[in-house]
């Protein structure tokens, strides 16, 4: 979900590269929203990934090598951020292909920490005389 934030924000200085990142990035999650859907096994999940997955995702990291290698996209480009930091995280973004149980991103995760923070905003003064 970060990677595909930051090729939202580079949309505005490169939108054809951007866009064919994203569109690559929006088949993987139809193919988790298809696992979801009717996958319950770990098997079935891990096979489903393996076969179509596993392809688009290395043609995705090679075609973001690629891009990386164009002498005029420049370092403060935000398509060049965003080529670096998928680049950078390839090993754990494709951590969910060896994995059944790892879902493909953490959204789930950080929608339950959130209250975290915003609890300790809310109560900081609660139990104090002024509070």
């Amino acid at each position: 979900a970060h990677t595909r934030r930051y090729f939202d924000k580079a949309l505005l200085m490169e939108p054809e590269l951007s866009k064919q990142a994203l569109t690559q990035i929006a088949k993987l999650y139809e193919i988790e929203k298809h696992i979801r859907e009717n996958l319950t096994y770990g098997y079935e999940i891990l096979a489903y990934r393996q076969k179509y997955s596993e392809p688009i995702v290395d043609t995705f990291f090679n075609w973001l090598y690629e891009q990386r290698q164009r002498p005029e996209i420049l370092p403060s480009n935000p398509f060049s951020k965003a080529l670096s930091y998928a680049l950078e995280r390839k090993t754990e973004l494709k951590v969910f292909l060896s994995d059944p149980a790892v879902p493909i991103d953490t959204n789930h995760l950080e929608r339950a920490l959130r209250v975290i923070p915003m609890g300790r905003k809310n109560h900081l003064f609660c139990w104090t005389e002024l509070g």
